[in-house]
């Protein structure tokens, strides 16, 4: 395939992409028809596209299908979802790893036993190492998973300290985002507790 016709389907895909995410956008009855249609395991697939615009747009609309939807959350997380979400909260491109870890914040809520395979699939690192971001976006969705991570696992909040969560969020407390000051103060309230 020459490179304007591969150029010319990248963009398909993540327009197609794109528009489940906005029709998904606060819609449960598209959520749930979304996963009915089979839609999931083709946009957990676009995880690893090598376009990235594609791999930014198909993480939106997981994102999205994520959100107060516990069985699309199960799928996502059935489809092998997690693996390719924690190499992305790696990426050098910030689009990329804010997109991550707003799905991985969008299944683990008020999701234990996912927030256990979060975990456990080694999430934590790279979401601390976020809370140093450029992007004040992506810390303050990685001091937000945080809090989350440590809501109601003692063993969780000793990991997040030791392995250095602390200080990168009491320097976030002095940002002049008040959104991170206050997602920085959520975090260290939790660890806290």
């Amino acid at each position: 395939m020459d490179s304007n016709c591969s150029r010319a389907v990248n963009s398909v895909i993540r327009r197609a992409a794109d528009a489940i995410t906005n029709l998904a956008h606060e819609n449960s009855s598209i959520k749930t028809r979304v996963r009915m249609e089979g839609g999931i395991p083709p946009l957990v697939e676009l995880l690893e596209f090598t376009d990235t615009k594609v791999q930014r747009a198909a993480a939106g609309a997981l994102r999205t299908l994520a959100f107060k939807n516990d069985e699309n959350k199960n799928q996502i997380v059935e489809c092998n979802a997690l693996p390719t979400l924690i190499l992305m909260l790696r990426s050098e491109d910030s689009a990329i790893h804010y997109e991550a870890v707003g799905v991985i914040g969008n299944l683990v809520h008020s999701s234990p036993n996912i927030k256990k395979e979060v975990l456990a699939a080694g999430a934590l690192q790279p979401v601390i190492g976020l809370l140093s971001s450029c992007c004040s976006e992506s810390q303050r969705e990685a001091a937000l998973l945080l809090g989350q991570f440590a809501a109601t696992d003692s063993d969780c909040k000793v990991h997040i300290v030791q392995r250095g969560a602390v200080r990168p969020l009491i320097e976030m407390l002095q940002s002049p985002d008040v959104q991170l000051r206050e997602m920085s103060a959520f975090a260290l309230g939790r660890l806290a507790q």
